[in-house]
């Protein structure tokens, strides 16, 4: 019976990891499907001209990058199986060997019953006892042998219960990698094709060389143009601030009163009121769990430096996230605040800048706008409409950037990882 235990131990104890396991990479899973059905979307709709471009490009190697995390998760998925399916074969050769040593000691206890089976044979072992203390120990004995025998029989029942569903959850577990065996050489051959068709871009785009840099040039100016707007908005919020303060200071001289200042974080660049530092404070709190700028869509372009896809020595710096949607899409904060500016950029089209306190959301390549400045917006509202590029291969990008105080934001790591 300790031998049982054992068993049950090693039988249910593991399960709760496996599982906790197995459904994390499920999930993960499930979110780059989602991705790469994301990106097939895409590109039906970005290569109904035939042309090859820079979108397309960007969308198949994010397809690429997804299809690769797919394979290695499905790789685990079956990494795992297999350490199962090897403990449950352990298993249940103990639990088989167990039930054949119960059910022969059940066979011998049944013989042994049956040669001694009469009442009037139990009842000669104890009345031909020496004394009654013996005679004590006969019945208790005889008791005990009858729960023993009746014990035996249950564990047979038992074991061979658990010995049943065993074998089903290992024949579960085989169907299980075999599907999943199935699906990585099905994304094998898809991530192939993806390559390929990656390397046709490249080599087309490498062709268009001048018209690349030219692109490139552009995006720069208006990345720089952005980015001034942004220093000149915070320029004027720190310059009203601090009039506000001389204008406070000024009065609370003349009436002869202290003047209460405003709580100021150690990166708050602005004079917070109280509601202020409140909103900046969960804006903070809030890292990673914040909605995405759009309903549906994929990151085409990361945040920071990255060498150009095509030319080659060419870095490319992004002081945001690049969003690839669908046309028609909706624009929506990330979070509550107060639109602090929108202004208008070549080549960024039209820019919602949101302040949370000290933090600002900027959300650029909007066609239309659907909000005003120094109106309050919460978080998912719609601000706009996101601009589509019938021109360069129906392009739907919006670019998201993050700034505490003057300095950047990796977006990636604010936004929702869902």
């Amino acid at each position: 019976m300790s031998r049982l235990t054992f068993i049950l131990i090693l039988t249910l104890f593991p399960c709760i990891v496996f599982s906790q396991s197995r459904k994390d990479l499920e999930k993960k899973r499930q979110k780059t499907q989602n991705e790469i059905k994301m990106t097939n979307d895409l590109l039906k709709k970005t290569q109904r001209d035939k042309k090859l471009t820079m979108n397309q490009l960007n969308i198949i190697n994010k397809q690429i990058k997804a299809r690769e995390e797919l394979i290695t998760s499905i790789s685990k998925e079956v990494e795992i199986l297999n350490e199962k399916i090897s403990e449950n074969r352990e298993i249940i050769l103990m639990m088989a060997t167990d039930l054949e040593m119960l059910k022969k000691n059940y066979v011998e206890m049944i013989r042994f019953a049956a040669r001694n089976r009469s009442q009037y044979d139990k009842m000669m072992y104890v009345l031909s006892s020496d004394d009654f203390n013996q005679a004590y120990r006969r019945m208790k004995y005889i008791q005990q042998y009858n729960e023993y025998r009746r014990s035996q029989a249950q564990a047979i029942i038992a074991v061979s219960d658990m010995l049943k569903k065993k074998i089903e959850s290992l024949e579960e577990k085989k169907r299980a990698k075999e599907g999943l065996l199935n699906d990585e050489k099905q994304e094998t051959k898809l991530l192939d094709d993806n390559k390929k068709e990656q390397v046709k871009i490249v080599d087309n785009l490498q062709k268009k060389e001048k018209d690349l840099k030219q692109q490139l040039d552009a995006q720069k100016k208006a990345d720089a143009n952005l980015k001034k707007a942004i220093a000149d908005l915070i320029a004027e919020e720190i310059r009203k601030a601090e009039e506000k303060r001389k204008a406070e200071a000024a009065k609370a001289k003349k009436e002869n009163k202290t003047v209460k200042e405003n709580p100021k974080s150690s990166k708050s660049i602005y004079d917070l009121t109280p509601e202020e530092q409140t909103l900046s404070n969960n804006f903070s709190a809030n890292i990673g769990k914040l909605p995405w700028p759009t309903e549906r869509g994929i990151i085409t372009g990361s945040y920071g430096e990255h060498e150009h896809p095509v030319l080659k020595g060419v870095i490319v710096k992004n002081d945001g996230v690049y969003i690839s949607t669908t046309e028609g899409s909706i624009a929506r904060a990330v979070f509550d605040g107060t639109v602090s500016s929108i202004v208008s950029i070549p080549g960024k089209h039209k820019v919602v800048i949101i302040r949370h306190g000290n933090y600002l959301s900027v959300y650029s390549n909007l066609a239309e706008v659907s909000v005003k400045a120094n109106e309050k917006v919460k978080a998912k509202q719609k601000i706009g409409i996101i601009f589509t590029d019938t021109e360069d291969d129906n392009k739907t990008v919006i670019e998201l950037q993050i700034w505490n105080g003057t300095e950047k934001q990796n977006p990636e790591n604010w936004i929702s990882k869902k």
